[in-house]
């Protein structure tokens, strides 16, 4: 990692290289800033390999060293950068609340409050997501490494118990009847409307809202916006124009996709190509 030549301003370069398979696992390295505050719809699990890992997360500075685990909830607001002079760098995987609450089955989704961990049952949960990068998960393997994560996050939370008064039921048919909007619709461009998913729930538009934040950690317009934003990455990454990636996933014109890319990514569509190209040079 360290010998790569810089990106920018004469620092050490800065990648970022994509795991094998669908599943969004990411290996990074940066010096510096790496990301500006923003929150995202999933679960972030990361294991820090390389220096001090470091981030503004619920009003505290905080820091991960190699070895530890950073978890972050859903719709958190954070950042990152070096903690040090020296360069950073993690292996991370990216964390569908839907995946969890599919465990939970109505439970309130726990939380992480520390945001870094060195409990020896995440360390190792993390380590098995991340540690081969050059194939792709396994759906059974995945699926119980995810259980796994689960349980361990309730035990540690204290939230093992506790469920929320949201119907788990009708809920989960909103999601499936969006998830199916999604797939089937090529341009993802299928104004999805509360009254729709209401009636699909049958029960107030507004009580949806409610309940889907409850269960999901995000409302039902975020979601949607975070499959188009998923997308758009994977175009990204295939190195497809920004213009055309902007159309392909759902979004009125680049610009509506990269203020909504820097909003759940902390960076903008261009750097992130940039960051991925040099991670093949």
């Amino acid at each position: 990692m360290g010998n790569k030549q810089s990106l920018v301003k004469g620092q050490l370069k800065s990648w970022v290289k994509r795991a094998a398979g669908e599943t969004e696992r990411i290996e990074a390295c940066f010096s510096g800033l790496a990301y500006a505050p923003h929150s995202h719809d999933t679960y972030t699990l990361a294991l820090t390999t390389l220096g001090v890992q470091s981030f503004n997360y619920r009003g505290e500075l905080r820091h991960s060293l190699p070895g530890e685990v950073v978890i972050l909830h859903p719709d958190e607001t954070h950042d990152g950068q070096a903690g040090t002079d020296s360069p950073f760098a993690y292996r991370a995987i990216s964390i569908n609340p839907v995946e969890v609450q599919n465990i939970l089955q109505g439970a309130c989704l726990p939380f992480l409050h520390g945001g870094v961990s060195r409990d020896p049952r995440f360390v190792h949960i993390a380590s098995r997501l991340l540690s081969e990068f050059n194939r792709p998960l396994q759906t059974l393997e995945q699926q119980e490494l995810i259980y796994a994560f689960a349980s361990s996050l309730q035990q540690v939370s204290g939230n093992s118990v506790k469920h929320t008064k949201a119907n788990y039921t009708a809920i989960k048919r909103v999601l499936e009847y969006i998830d199916d909007i999604i797939t089937t619709d090529c341009a993802m461009s299928h104004d999805i409307t509360l009254d729709e998913l209401a009636v699909i729930a049958q029960y107030s538009k507004w009580q949806v809202a409610r309940d889907f934040r409850s269960l999901y950690g995000t409302t039902p317009y975020r979601y949607v916006t975070l499959k188009r934003l998923q997308k758009a990455k994977a175009l990204i990454e295939r190195g497809q124009p920004l213009a055309q990636v902007a159309f392909s996933s759902g979004f009125a014109d680049q610009s509506h996709l990269t203020r909504h890319f820097k909003q759940c990514f902390g960076t903008t569509p261009k750097v992130w190509a940039k960051l991925h190209l040099a991670s093949t040079t």
